[in-house]
Order: structure tokens, then C-alpha cells, then sequence
């Protein structure tokens, strides 16, 4: 990909403009002052000959060119900031300007970026669509609508950038941008020049469905990560200085930035981490316990190429969670445990959690809420629980273990007394549902009422019903009902109304069980009458 920015320039300029401003001047030089060093939109020229307010007198000399980002002629700077709110000395303030130069995005009004204000939906989706029509065609045609955005919503479904609805007034998450932005641009425009293996990101589970965006964004240099771990924050929102930078990097080759991750098997080692050309001075490690807000700008405000200086001790590989990683750190949580549902009974599974930071060395609790009133209690050893002392909790998946489909968390503290503590997950069985009655809505449907036994289902998934061990039906659980209201997923002590949509078999009745498909079921209604 090409440097995009100067295709703005010429569908942006006007010699009438040009000469509006200046008519009343007559013949005499304008005297220019501070605050008349107006450029026309403008980026990465060679020349403004014409285009340069400040130097409209000069109209015949020749043309002008720049040197170290300043005129030649004149010595004023390639683009004026017009904004109140973006202090010169802010890490952010060229990428706002040159981002705002591309007339992709703007202010919130002529003299306010709001830097700080975080990006919603709508505005993402505005941004794509800009995104992709100038790279497609070098100029934006699309304009507001009722609601504002939805002249921009409609383009982006159309050309498969976006493939669902959104909330467009919530502010989105990074997940949500990233998948959005990796689409606004043809798959030619993201070429690999990092070198970040599958699993790498340590906070981006490889099951995640924005988990192939997120590695297409790294591996092409537009995102590099919140810390010196280059960790993502899927579910953090993302600010608006932040999101300029992410469009100067996807407009421009030149942005981009050039870093390799080492694999999670530690075979890898990098190749080198991004350099700054700031004057070398002792190598800091944010402090992930305070407003680490920081995206992809990465982003020290005395930084003003977007990289980072080099961490620490950064790990070339995870590592087991007690050791220390990153010296004089506030304790932080490296890796969280995740939630599992298993396929079957009888398996084992291991929730671990990765720290650093703080004092090493580090203890761990792993507690559970007892549902009563949101009350926790420790987890002990037992038949079907063990190592609940260590960063690896091992659950036995069985039916008896009440442990199944209750919350569960680990605190850990460093040897100093700090204490951290983990995401609460959720650890099921295979889904079992008992069907208490079974009747027909308006459609001709089956609706199947009982309480979920185990484990958890998704809206749209594919499930089986058991008679006396055999394979009765098998069809879509196509919504769920209760209380009146439609859900998204059921899971264990559910109440609930399955909409079944039967696609082969005979219709279920009351005392039948059901179950997630899985391909080895076979349909079995050889001795059924129905």
C-alpha cells in the first residue's frame, strides 16, 4: 500500500478559496501573524505551490518545498494544529493532525479534537467508511444522515466491513474497532512485516472471534500493543488521540512499526523490540496498577514516534505464574483464567493464572461464591478439586462436583502483602436439559420447558434429544424464553423455554433429555410411535 494521505490535497483546494481570503489585500505583502498560518488540508507534499495561504503573495515565485517539516520560503510547518485541546508537547499531537489532515477524522468542532473522549460506535463505523472509500477511490462522498450515522452504518454492511448491529451510541470496545478497522481496507492493504506468532498476544484467546483481526492489525505494524508485554485489552475502550494514531498507521505505510513477538513455545526469539529515537535514558516499565488507558499510540507523552523504550526483563515466553517477570512493577495479572465447558464427564481441566510485578515470591486462593447473598468461601481440596494453593486450579469434571457452574476466582499476593485478584469464571459439564413439557407454538415448533441440568448453550447451536439412550430428534435451538424475554445462552439452574427446531426425528416429549449435538450422535427412532 501506497501513502494515501496526498490524494486529499487536490479535491480539497480551490484557487477561488485562496483568493477569497486574500482579495482585500491588494497589491501590498500580508503582514502574517501567529495565528494566520492556516493551511488548506494538506499531507506529505513535496510542494504547496498554490495551495499555501501564508504564502499567497509568493503566488509566481516557484514552487515550494519543504525541508525538516518546514517551508523553504516561509518557515512555517508542513500542517497547522487548529486545536485548543492538543498541547504541542502531547504524544499525540502529530498523529491528530496528520489524521485529521486526511479528512477521515475531524474534530469535535473547529477548535476542539477532544482527545480524551472515548470512540463509540458510530463513530467507528464512520471512520471505516471514510477509511475505505478514500483508499478505494481517494475522496469521501458519503455525508450524515437520520441518525447521523447511518448513511456510514449502511455503507460498511454493504461492503461486508461491518456483519452485525451494533449499539451505536455505547462506546466500543477494542475488540469491536479492531474488527471494524481490519475490514474498512482490502486484505492487500495489511501486509505482513511483523513476525507475531499464533498465541503470542497473551490476553487474546485463540477462540476469540476478533482474535484474526487482532493478529492481521500486529502483523501488519498498526498495533503494537498497551504494554511492554504488547498485551491488547480486547475489552478496553479506546480514546480518540488513540484512534488517530491507528488511521495514520493504516494510511500510511510509512507509520507503521516494525517488532516481532516470540512464540509461546519459546523457540522464537525476537527479533528486536520497536526503537525510539529519543535520547537513551534508564529503560521505564509502566505501572499497570494506574490509568493505563494507553493504547496503540503507546504512549509516553514525551514519546513522539509512538514506540515504546525497551521493557525490562520482558519475558521471551510465558512463563509458570511464580516467577517474577518485570522487577519494580505493581503486581499485576499477566494471564487470567478462562471459563471451559466440557464435551463429556470424567475429563480434568486446569484454570491457570500467570502474574508479575510486585514482590515474589507469590501465594494463591482460589474461592468460589457460595450463592448465597454474592458469599465466597475458599476452595479446599477434595475428590474433584486439588492444587487450590497454586496458580493451576485442576477441576475434575464430574457431575457430583458442586464446583460446576458456580463463579470462581484466584487471589494472589506478593510477599509483601498486595493482593490481586482474577477474573471470575465459570467451569460446566456437557449441557443436559431435562424436558418437563413439550407443546407447539404459533409456527408449529416445539417448545421445550425444563431446567438446565449442566453446562451451557448458545442461541442457534445444534442439539440432540435423548429417549432411554438413544438419538430421538436432533434440530436448532433457535431462541430461548423466560420471564417473557429472549436470551442469548442458558447455562446450569436455568429456568427456561427452548424454541427447537426439528430437523430430523420425532418430537420430544416430557422426560427426554437434551444435548449439545455431536457428530457421533445417530438418529435412532427404529420402536418409537409417536
Amino acid at each position: 500500500m501506497k501513502k494515501v494521505l496526498s490524494v486529499i490535497l487536490a479535491l480539497m483546494m480551490s484557487a477561488s478559496t485562496l483568493t477569497a481570503v486574500y482579495a482585500a489585500e491588494g497589491d501590498g505583502k500580508k503582514d502574517v501573524g501567529p495565528h494566520e498560518h492556516q493551511l488548506m488540508k494538506m499531507a506529505n507534499m513535496n510542494s504547496h505551490y498554490e495551495e499555501c495561504q501564508v504564502c499567497f503573495e509568493l503566488f509566481n515565485v516557484g514552487e515550494h518545498t519543504f525541508n525538516d517539516g518546514k517551508c523553504t520560503v516561509c518557515g512555517h510547518p508542513v500542517m497547522i494544529n487548529p486545536f485548543e485541546d492538543v498541547k504541542k508537547d502531547a504524544w499525540y499531537h502529530d498523529e491528530i493532525v496528520e489524521a485529521v489532515y486526511t479528512g477521515i477524522i475531524n474534530g469535535k468542532s473547529e477548535t476542539i479534537f477532544a482527545p480524551d473522549d472515548l470512540l463509540t460506535y458510530a463513530e467507528a463505523v464512520k471512520l471505516a467508511a471514510c477509511m475505505s472509500q478514500v483508499y478505494l477511490n481517494g475522496n469521501v462522498t458519503l455525508t450524515s444522515g437520520k441518525p447521523w450515522y447511518q448513511p456510514y452504518a449502511d455503507y460498511c454492511r454493504i461492503n461486508n466491513i461491518t456483519t452485525r448491529n451494533y449499539d451505536y451510541n455505547q462506546n466500543a470496545t477494542r475488540a469491536g474497532y479492531i474488527e471494524i478497522f481490519a475490514n474498512a481496507l482490502p486484505d492487500s492493504a495489511f501486509e505482513d512485516i511483523n513476525n507475531i506468532p499464533d498465541g503470542s498476544i497473551l490476553d487474546v484467546k485463540d477462540n476469540a472471534p476478533y482474535a484474526i483481526y487482532v493478529y492481521k492489525m500486529y502483523r501488519a505494524g498498526i498495533l503494537t500493543g498497551v504494554d511492554a508485554l504488547h498485551n491488547c485489552r480486547p475489552e478496553d475502550n479506546i480514546k480518540r488521540s488513540e484512534v488517530a494514531a491507528i488511521i495514520s498507521r493504516m494510511m500510511n505505510d510509512d507509520k507503521r512499526i516494525e517488532f516481532d513477538m516470540p512464540g509461546t513455545s519459546g523457540d522464537e526469539e525476537p527479533k528486536e523490540e520497536p526503537k525510539t529515537e529519543e535520547p537513551k535514558e534508564e529503560p521505564k516499565t509502566e505501572e499497570p496498577g494506574k490509568d493505563n488507558q494507553k493504547t496503540d499510540s503507546l504512549d509516553d507523552p514525551a514519546k513522539k514516534d509512538n514506540t515504546q523504550d525497551e521493557p525490562i526483563n520482558t519475558p521471551t515466553k510465558p512463563v509458570d505464574g511464580g516467577q517474577q517477570l518485570v522487577p519494580d512493577t505493581e503486581l499485576t495479572i499477566l494471564k487470567q483464567p478462562e471459563s471451559f465447558e466440557a464435551d463429556e464427564y470424567g475429563i480434568k481441566y486446569e484454570a491457570e493464572v500467570q502474574v508479575y510485578g510486585g514482590k515474589a515470591p507469590y501465594s494463591y486462593q482460589w474461592f468460589y461464591y457460595t450463592g448465597s447473598r454474592n458469599n465466597t468461601d475458599k476452595i479446599e481440596n477434595g475428590d474433584y478439586v486439588k492444587d487450590v494453593t497454586s496458580d493451576a486450579l485442576v477441576l475434575s469434571v464430574e457431575k457430583e462436583n458442586t464446583l460446576l457452574g458456580r463463579k470462581i476466582y484466584c487471589e494472589i499476593t506478593d510477599s509483601e502483602g498486595t493482593t490481586v485478584t482474577t477474573d471470575k469464571i465459570k467451569v460446566y459439564g456437557p449441557f443436559s436439559m431435562s424436558v418437563d413439557e413439550s407443546l407447539n407454538d404459533d409456527s408449529g415448533k416445539n417448545v421445550l420447558t425444563g431446567r438446565v441440568a449442566d453446562g451451557i448453550l448458545k442461541k442457534g447451536e445444534k442439539v440432540s434429544v435423548i429417549r432411554d439412550g438413544k438419538v430421538i430428534a436432533i434440530g436448532v435451538a433457535e431462541d430461548f424464553q423466560m420471564f417473557g424475554k429472549s436470551l442469548d445462552e442458558i447455562a446450569k439452574g436455568d429456568n427456561v423455554e427452548i424454541v427447537f427446531n426439528r430437523e430430523n426425528g420425532v418430537r420430544p416429549t416430557s422426560g427426554d433429555i437434551v444435548v449439545k449435538y455431536q457428530p457421533t450422535h445417530v438418529l435412532d427412532t427404529s420402536d418409537i410411535v409417536n
